[in-house]
């Protein structure tokens, strides 16, 4: 790589400000979006090798077709991104297992490397992911994992949002793990769970504590006893993230109302939203309005 390009490259830990006049995005020069040069492709290039472990080949293939439109896309996806790095929720990891994209599972997983995470931390971010991707998704996540070690200290460690951390206990609601079946002092103490932590009980608590208590216990005992090293935050910005990435809205205002409860800055949130919408797409943000367009229009950070 010529200087140039290294020096392009240098540009990107900068962090993405176009309103302090940092338009540099993974070697791109955004404001630009009509023109690029051979330093800005060998930059880009060499942002995917170095950061993520894999070239992207269908990204690059815009940079022989039409330029433009890889730029224009990278300002949206950019617009989204915090300006200060730090590891979110990680919901791509989810999708990308589910629908059995090795590449960029791995492609995540290799991201979580460069950030940082201990090996007990990366095991935690696939179990969340395990939530909805499944058996399918752990075939994915262990073709992608191949030969990628994380460590057990890593140094740096990562960098999560100031005021995330562990706590175990705040996913407690008072159920008896050595059991499956739900009683009513469980029931109670769960519902009383989700009133103190969101306001309010989800429809599908209701439903399954009536009809299926076994699968809601189940279910609860998964959640409660799976972060342990993580911030209790990446529970809620990964599940709201893959939510509005696969467009269920069933999904979304729960885990709005537990961002708020625990500490996610509204603008992390937003960002959140904004950065699944690569996916989702703007239609995706109809939903994010229809269910909890009120939480963000009260929110004050």
């Amino acid at each position: 790589m010529s200087e140039i390009a290294e020096a392009e490259l240098r540009k990107i830990s900068g962090g993405f400000n176009p309103d302090k006049g940092n338009w540099f995005h993974r070697g791109l020069d955004l404001s630009r979006p009509t023109e690029i040069t051979p330093e800005e492709i060998a930059a880009f290039k060499g942002h995917y090798g170095s950061q993520f472990g894999v070239p992207m080949s269908g990204l690059d293939w815009w940079l022989d077709q039409s330029p433009e439109v890889l730029k224009r896309y990278r300002l949206y996806c950019s617009l989204t991104l915090r300006v200060e790095p730090a590891v979110m929720g990680g919901g791509t990891l989810a999708f990308y297992m589910l629908m059995g994209y090795v590449k960029g599972t791995r492609y995540v997983m290799h991201s979580f490397l460069n950030d940082g995470l201990s090996k007990a931390q990366a095991m935690e971010m696939i179990a969340i992911a395990f939530v909805h991707a499944g058996p399918r998704g752990m075939e994915t996540i262990a073709e992608a994992m191949q030969d990628l070690d994380f460590p057990e200290v890593p140094e740096p460690a990562a960098r999560f949002p100031q005021g995330w951390a562990p706590d175990i206990d705040a996913f407690r609601s008072g159920i008896d793990y050595s059991t499956v079946d739900l009683t009513a002092e469980e029931k109670a103490s769960l519902y009383d769970w989700y009133l103190r932590t969101i306001g309010e009980i989800p429809p599908y608590v209701r439903f399954m504590a009536e009809h299926r208590p076994r699968l809601l216990k189940t279910h609860r005992s998964r959640i409660e006893n799976m972060l342990y090293v993580l911030p209790k935050q990446v529970w809620p910005t990964a599940m709201l993230y893959y939510h509005v990435m696969s467009r269920t809205a069933e999904g979304i205002r729960e885990n709005v109302l537990l961002c708020k409860a625990w500490g996610v800055s509204k603008s992390d949130t937003l960002d959140v939203v904004g950065n699944a919408l690569v996916y989702g797409q703007v239609e995706a943000a109809t939903m994010v309005q229809n269910e909890a367009g009120d939480v963000f229009d009260g929110w004050q950070d």
